[in-house]
């Protein structure tokens, strides 16, 4: 009678704490398919707009992704270094931003960022998969070069918010990113390095906060977001 005793004592005990177990685990996955994340992104840089970019994110103390251009990296050396050094995520966006260059043969994309990668390892000794193709990896860009690109272990990043930054006023900027993130959940937004970015900047991480999204760089374990 003893042993059934002590038998019965264990399985109530077992099944109290499978109890007591279940409603966190429930909690923690209902929390992760809540969650909304946001990707500040940035091309064209860096430029001499970068480091009061990186004073605003830092102010808000959240990261930013910073797709850059080979030239601009070896003008502004120490502007990559801080990127780096600070955490922030850090990508290329090739070398010339000319469509006619970029696809003059079959290989001549795949290179320009292979560039970018030894320029950026020259700078930091690191280097990086994140890619953002100018102009978009579609329509201009063929799958077969496309393919290059997963083959060489790149990271092929587009956007899901294209504010328009280059042409838009401040207002319409943050129109853009109200209007085009709502009922979303992971958004990725596209800026460019100039002073209509810097002046709205603080504007555009208030309301992505307020919102819920929790803004995060981009990193080399995270699937690529991209039109393909």
């Amino acid at each position: 009678m003893e042993i059934k005793r002590k038998i019965k004592i264990s399985f109530i005990f077992f099944i109290a704490i499978i109890i007591s177990i279940l409603p966190i685990r429930q909690i923690i996955v209902n929390c992760d398919q809540q969650q909304k994340i946001a990707y500040i992104t940035f091309d064209d840089g860096p430029s001499k707009y970068t480091h009061q970019i990186v004073d605003i994110l830092d102010e808000n103390k959240v990261k930013g992704t910073f797709f850059m251009l080979n030239d601009n990296m070896i003008v502004f050396k120490n502007v990559v270094r801080r990127l780096v050094d600070e955490g922030h995520g850090t990508g290329f966006h090739g070398v010339t931003h000319e469509l006619s260059k970029l696809y003059e043969t079959e290989d001549s994309a795949i290179e320009e960022f292979k560039t970018c990668n030894r320029t950026f390892y020259n700078i930091t000794g690191k280097t990086s998969r994140l890619v953002r193709i100018p102009f978009g990896s579609k329509p201009n860009m063929l799958e077969s070069i496309y393919n290059k690109f997963v083959e060489e272990g790149f990271l092929v990043w587009d956007w899901t918010i294209d504010t328009e930054d280059w042409k838009s006023s401040t207002d319409q900027i943050l129109s853009n990113i109200l209007y085009y993130a709502r009922d979303k959940k992971e958004i990725v937004i596209l800026l460019h390095e100039n002073e209509r970015t810097v002046s709205c900047l603080n504007d555009i991480i208030t309301i992505l906060k307020e919102r819920g999204y929790d803004i995060r760089p981009i990193t080399d374990d995270v699937k690529p977001k991209n039109f393909w």
